[in-house]
């Protein structure tokens, strides 16, 4: 089972760096998942690109259509209490931003959940770095 945070499943939607290890990953995964801080995370960054003159307007439609259409693929880990609890333990321990927060906790909670190995999919190096004192099988599609 794969996880995917944003840094990390937005190459599937813009061609960059690592894009086609995403592809891959995604294409093979027999899991997919994420949070669904993700949503945001990637229209957001999608927007950013476009505004910033890095995809054109026309790219970014169909990143857009694509992603949107794509989000009933994954499975969704909803923000919910049980994973307040994980954060603040996480956020003593790790020097991450709230979003890195969210989505490490979401991994792991998944894979307690499910008693499935998880690997984590992110170009975020200091969640990289958490994951990896977690324990917890991690993948840079950027290197």
């Amino acid at each position: 089972m794969i996880y995917f945070d944003s840094s990390a499943l937005v190459k599937k939607y813009v061609v960059e760096t690592g894009t086609d290890m995403v592809l891959g990953l995604v294409s093979h995964a027999s899991l997919r998942a994420t949070s669904k801080l993700a949503w945001p995370e990637i229209l957001s960054g999608l927007g950013r690109k476009r505004r910033e003159k890095g995809i054109t307007e026309k790219d970014y439609q169909k990143a857009t259509e694509t992603f949107v259409t794509d989000w009933s693929s994954f499975l969704i880990v909803e923000f919910q209490d049980e994973l307040l609890l994980r954060i603040r333990k996480l956020a003593h321990i790790h020097a991450l931003k709230g979003a890195d927060l969210v989505h490490l906790a979401s991994v792991l909670w998944l894979q307690e959940a499910t008693s499935k190995e998880m690997t984590l999919v992110t170009s975020d190096g200091q969640l990289l770095k958490a994951a990896k004192t977690e324990n917890l099988k991690a993948i840079d599609p950027t290197s």
